[in-house]
């Protein structure tokens, strides 16, 4: 349960009991911060007025040094943990290791987590109503950045009077946002929790995602972004759904999971009915204008480009670090993580990297949770 006042967020918050339901609790619905001067992105653009979504879980101290940073990835939004009412059918995407008596232990920390630029859940995106208008911003809709990410959140932590948070963590995308904390506000991030990710995409990945992407430019449907009204979903996205879904898998999941095995005795591969499943879903759900926005914001991510050494990316960090990897992640593969330690440890970070073994591929960090408790609960509470 989220248990302060955003209001007025200097003053003292007031205790209450989480109610629990199961093995998770009952989370406040989402809150907003509206930014009537508007946001202005890091090319250049600014959007008025701007509304960024974000989640808190748990109470925050008094002095605020108890508050933790969660970035989330490409496809979730800001709630990370908890249902917002009993009837719900899943809790948060990662209600395995956020929550009371989990490995980020909502009885000790104060967990906020914000719905980033581009997203489709909440903050303002290219599906909402440009004021001006009167229609969706749709292609208009400003290209979107890691840096962008990072400043909503910076924005959201300032309105609740958060000056340094006790960790920053993130898996795939939001271990991204979690690297570029490091790099633009080193003073701000008491420790570093970085998982699946990377200082930049590899390259084999990214041409699997613009793969993706053409796949929605080439959609008719599609109408170069301005597609907004139609009774159904793009079968673009579905098809580049289909495409990253697998740069979340392995050769062993898929062979355990599937095989070659038929669908009820008609000759549909196991697999394909998976994929279409998963792709219609996605697609009735997630905005094209959106994925195409937060996975090029993933792809132009690249620390090195950008400062000229890794090192020097990280030369203001000397705080801890964790950096998990899994050894079927070919979306990020493990020699990443490798390289982003020993750059840190160049710099004089305390920086351990885990690579942990299991058959799940990318998607380890989401339903692995057995494996990444204990390493995050040690390191967290290390200090």
């Amino acid at each position: 349960m989220t248990r302060v006042a955003h209001a007025t967020p200097t003053a003292e918050p007031v205790a209450a009991r989480p109610v629990f339901v199961g093995t998770t609790f009952l989370s406040d619905p989402p809150r907003q911060l509206v930014l009537a001067d508007g946001f202005r992105f890091h090319h250049g653009d600014t959007l008025a007025p701007f509304a960024i979504v974000y989640e808190t879980f748990g109470l925050l101290a008094a002095d605020a040094s108890n508050a933790i940073l969660v970035c989330h990835a490409l496809s979730p939004g800001a709630h990370a943990a908890g249902k917002y009412a009993e009837t719900d059918a899943v809790a948060g995407w990662w209600d395995g290791l956020v929550g009371y008596g989990k490995g980020i232990d909502l009885a000790q920390y104060f967990v906020v987590c914000v719905n980033f630029p581009g997203s489709p859940w909440g903050t303002t995106g290219p599906a909402t109503i440009d004021p001006a208008t009167g229609a969706p911003y749709g292609s208009a809709y400003p290209e979107v950045t890691v840096e962008d990410m990072v400043e909503a959140q910076r924005r959201v932590a300032d309105h609740l009077g958060i000056r340094r948070f006790a960790a920053v963590i993130g898996a795939s995308l939001g271990g991204m946002e979690a690297l570029m904390w490091t790099a633009l506000h080193p003073e701000r991030v008491g420790a570093l929790v970085c998982m699946a990710a990377a200082a930049a995409v590899p390259v084999a990945s990214v041409a699997w995602h613009l793969i993706g992407r053409k796949l929605i430019e080439a959609d008719p449907a599609f109408r170069g972004g301005d597609y907004y009204g139609q009774a159904s979903s793009l079968r673009g996205l579905q098809l580049a759904r289909m495409v990253g879904h697998m740069t979340y898998l392995s050769p062993p999941a898929l062979e355990r999971k599937f095989g070659r095995r038929r669908r009820g005795g008609t000759r549909q591969f196991e697999v394909d009915s998976y994929l279409e499943h998963q792709a219609s879903k996605f697609a009735v759900a997630y905005d094209a204008n959106s994925y195409i926005r937060v996975q090029a914001a993933m792809d132009e991510m690249d620390l090195e480009e950008q400062f000229g050494t890794l090192g020097e990316a990280f030369a203001g960090f000397r705080a801890r670090a964790l950096l998990v990897s899994f050894t079927t992640d070919w979306l990020f593969p493990s020699a990443e993580m490798g390289r982003v330690a020993a750059a840190l440890r160049e710099q004089g970070a305390r920086a351990e990297h885990v690579d942990i073994a299991t058959p799940n591929g990318h998607d380890a960090f989401l339903v692995d949770c057995d494996l990444i408790t204990p390493l995050v609960r040690e390191f967290l509470a290390a200090r």
